[in-house]
């Protein structure tokens, strides 16, 4: 009947119109002058009084500004309210932009303290979308009160059903103080670009109640039905008040409101200190956090507890999945997720200010990641010793099935055991990491990279991925040695001009502790155009010896990236080895045969491949000396000699027995000195001569000291050798030319 007075309503609604242009543009009738043949004009007003505006129970009427929304009379009983009007009037079914509404009436002084109204959206097709708006009428603050066709103006609304297929509204009565209501309509309107099919269930209740996905009531989180002994409350207060049984009492005696506490539907787990200690893990499998329900874990933390760290990891047979920072769970098509949050000395909420430590948000997080992990210690902000509570919070589509875990560590995260725990004075812990492990719990492992072997990863979500260089040896920086880190970028899914933020490439000279960050680091070059190579330039006087790792860093995690990274050695080597031999990666020259020098400059042909005038060393161990032969050439033919060989003396040990012969000395042997270097220094010659000059101030006094000396019957070749025995070198020593028969 209704969907023909619709009908009727759009024929006249079209009629009017055609009579207006017919009359011209002096004449405009109103589509409204009737009030849609549902109700007639005040007197004097341009208002309606449509006809049967509030309806009782199983009566039809209409209501809004023009009389052109049906309302149907129904009892708040916890029953479908369509159940009395979908037959004849097909009340359960809107088209887009359309209204039907209920007037359930309840006295405002009655027995009552909440108004719950679930409404269920029963049609597949989400593009069309029923909406709640519910307003208060009669008594003595609502006389005149009535719906319209706008969406605003009502006491309260729920329009998530497009993205929630079963959506509660709770209405509490202390929420509407100094007012007097007779009841209350309960409007929906059909949203979207299809029509759509709904059920609605209100009902009026002392304490809190609620509905299951298929319609059975609840007062205090336990089925109205269920028997005493399968109900979570022993009572209910006149003001609303539910007495729950445990697990389900408030901890302390406030706690924040719209946890559960006050209906019976959070939970909460007490953990002794000997079920939670360094050495044991708190373990709880099989734990379920109920449809917009929490679960609350308290424990205690000392001062022994460096490190506190709660996992929640979905169980394999739990309709769960990860989405983003949150556990998404599934029952049929509805979805919702769960999180977790930490909070000092009470139940946390998930409001701002109501906890202490969550989970960061995780960009790269993916539907493998089922779990969720908060930590936190004693160098965090916020650390007290004392009581901690952990919450796990559901949403409204399905319960979630989870294992909980909780573990107390000296040191941060007991460095991932791949380190050792170290205890500073201070009362602070560290890890001292294994080699090829990082970061503060030594959890980061850096890929080695090779010299001019590019490594190239696929798009990926990530925030930093860490390489290495091969270490820098200490010969390479004593030559002309550069390295050169090259990079890449892509991504399909962003970084658009619009997007500020731009992958960068990180270069940082450390230890085995460190890693590059953004906020750590030596050389850093943002890659900003993607499949562009950019580069870092380690030039010889940059360059370091020791340990180099190289970060990829993503600042929009959400945005998939690959990447080519690249790192390249160049040796240069001098005078490029003149020709005469290869330049290797650490820039020194590898000469070919009978070339020497560091650039391969020295011609050493010849037969016997030497140089003439060079020596070659001989160590004679027993006899406390080192013998050096020279190299003598002859036409095309050099070679070294024993015959020309000279001798030094070890350090501490000096020349007895030779014999001048010619230039020369001959022969002796050399014997430990009584103490003291061999020979006379420079410095004390020189003091030795400063002084003599000082006593005589004759020049035949110096002549008398320079010949008691010895120096006037020798060269200045033989004082300048004098003056320098004993230090090793052969250009700095008084070398003796021996036959080999001589004793040496």
């Amino acid at each position: 009947m209704i969907a023909a007075q619709l009908q009727i309503l759009r024929w006249s609604i079209r009629s009017s119109l055609v009579l207006a242009l017919c009359l011209g543009p002096g004449v405009v009738l109103s589509a409204d002058s009737d009030c849609n043949g549902h109700g007639v004009k005040v007197a004097g007003s341009d208002t309606c009084s449509c006809d049967n505006d509030t309806p009782t129970s199983g009566e039809l009427g209409w209501t809004g500004p023009n009389c052109d929304i049906p309302v149907y009379g129904a009892e708040a009983d916890g029953k479908d309210l369509t159940r009395g009007c979908k037959q004849d009037h097909q009340c359960d079914q809107l088209e887009p932009s359309s209204w039907f509404c209920y007037l359930v009436n309840q006295s405002w002084t009655g027995d009552w303290n909440f108004l719950t109204v679930q409404l269920a959206r029963t049609s597949e097709d989400e593009d069309g979308d029923p909406d709640l708006y519910g307003l208060f009428t009669g008594g003595t603050s609502g006389q005149d009160q009535r719906p319209t066709n706008a969406t605003y103006g009502y006491d309260f609304r729920e329009t998530s059903a497009a993205s929630h297929a079963i959506v509660v509204q709770k209405v509490r009565k202390a929420d509407f103080e100094d007012k007097n209501y007779s009841g209350a309509y309960l409007c929906v309107k059909g949203y979207g670009s299809t029509a759509t099919t709904y059920a609605l269930r209100a009902d009026y209740t002392r304490c809190p109640s609620d509905f299951t996905d298929d319609g059975q009531e609840l007062m205090c989180s336990s089925l109205v039905s269920a028997p005493a002994s399968g109900k979570r409350y022993t009572g209910c207060s006149a003001d609303g008040v539910c007495s729950c049984k445990p697990p389900y009492q408030k901890p302390l005696p406030e706690v924040y409101k719209g946890l559960g506490f006050e209906e019976c539907s959070a939970t909460v787990t007490s953990i002794g200190d000997t079920e939670l200690t360094i050495a044991k893990p708190f373990v709880k499998e099989h734990e379920v956090v109920e449809t917009r329900g929490w679960s609350f874990y308290e424990f205690n933390v000392t001062d022994q507890d460096f490190q506190v760290v709660v996992n929640v990891a979905e169980e394999e047979d739990s309709a769960c999945e990860t989405a983003g920072h949150s556990l998404t769970c599934h029952s049929g098509e509805a979805s919702g997720y769960f999180e977790v949050f930490l909070k000092y000395g009470q139940p946390p909420g998930w409001h701002y200010g109501q906890w202490d430590f969550r989970q960061a948000y995780q960009y790269y997080q993916t539907e493998q990641d089922k779990d969720q992990e908060v930590k936190f210690d004693a160098q965090t902000e916020g650390f007290q010793t004392g009581t901690w509570f952990a919450g796990v919070e559901g949403d409204d589509h399905s319960d979630c099935k989870y294992t909980i875990t909780i573990n107390k560590f000296e040191c941060p995260l007991n460095c991932s055991g791949r380190g050792t725990c170290v205890h500073a004075s201070n009362g602070t812990r560290s890890c001292d990491c294994q080699q090829g492990f990082f970061g503060r719990e030594c959890a980061n492992e850096a890929l080695a990279l090779a010299y001019n072997k590019p490594v190239t990863k696929a798009e990926a979500l990530f925030e930093y991925d860490y390489y290495s260089l091969p270490e820098v040896a200490s010969a390479a920086l004593q030559n002309t040695v550069e390295v050169k880190v090259q990079a890449s970028f892509s991504s399909a899914d962003g970084y658009s001009d619009w997007v500020s933020a731009r992958p960068e490439l990180l270069l940082l000279k450390g230890d085995n502790a460190i890693e590059p960050t953004t906020a750590n680091y030596t050389y850093k070059h943002i890659l900003e155009v993607q499949n562009t190579v950019y580069e870092i330039g380690l030039g010889p006087s940059q360059l370091k010896e020791g340990l180099w790792r190289i970060a990829i860093y993503n600042p929009m995690r959400l945005y998939q990236i690959g990447y080519k990274l690249t790192a390249v050695k160049l040796a240069h080597c001098l005078n490029d080895c003149s020709g005469h031999g290869s330049c290797d990666d650490n820039g020194t020259c590898q000469c070919n045969s009978n070339w020497a020098g560091g650039d391969c400059s020295v011609n050493q042909a010849g037969g016997g491949g030497c140089q003439e005038g060079s020596h070659k060393s001989t160590a004679m161990p027993g006899k406390h000396a080192t013998g050096y032969s020279t190299c003598a050439c002859s036409g095309s033919t050099c070679e070294y000699t024993d015959s020309n060989t000279q001798v030094a003396c070890d350090e501490g040990y000096t020349i007895q027995g030779s014999q001048k012969v010619g230039n020369k000395y001959v022969g002796g042997t050399c014997v430990k000195s009584s103490g003291g270097k061999s020979g006379t220094s420079a410095v004390g010659v020189f003091l030795w001569v400063l002084f003599s000059i000082l006593l005589s101030f004759t020049v035949s006094g110096a002549l008398l000291w320079l010949q008691q000396a010895g120096f006037l019957s020798m060269t200045w070749e033989n004082i300048r050798n004098r003056l320098t025995r004993g230090r090793g070198a052969l250009d700095e020593s008084l070398y003796h030319e021996l036959s080999m028969d001589t004793g040496f």
